[in-house]
């Protein structure tokens, strides 16, 4: 289960990395109606998504999941907090507009990133993450 476990992982990294550092650099994945209504996206926000700090958040997921890999038990709540504050994010971060492959693979790094939350807290790979702390 611990090469699954990691496969996962890796798999997370490689999407998580595709939706933040790619995609914005290949527009022609996107008909240019999408780009048009993608100039929309955090429009309603109570908090400006395009500032710094905000941007920084999204680079959470990297050392959890690298941490991840090596069963650190602090790397699992990280991951945590990253999730939570995406699905709190969402009612302060205004409207949401993305184009299929973005939110192709966004979605599929999320899933990715439930499944290996899952396995680490509640699985027996919970007690791998125990073993490391100690």
């Amino acid at each position: 289960m611990t090469k699954q476990f990691k496969i996962l992982i890796i798999g997370a990294l490689l999407f998580h990395g595709v939706g933040l550092f790619a995609l914005p650099k290949l527009p022609f994945l996107f008909s240019p109606d999408t780009m048009e209504l993608m100039k929309y996206g955090g429009h309603g926000a109570r908090i400006n998504p395009t500032h710094p700090i905000i941007y920084a958040l999204y680079l959470l997921p990297y050392p959890a999941l690298i941490a991840m890999y090596f069963f650190q038990n602090w790397a699992r709540y990280l991951l945590l907090v990253y999730i939570s504050m995406l699905l709190l994010g969402s009612f302060f971060l205004g409207a949401s507009v993305s184009g299929p492959p973005d939110t192709f693979v966004n979605f599929v790094a999320v899933l990715l990133d439930g499944a290996i939350l899952g396995l680490a807290f509640v699985s027996p790979l919970k007690s791998s993450f125990d073993k490391s702390s100690s």
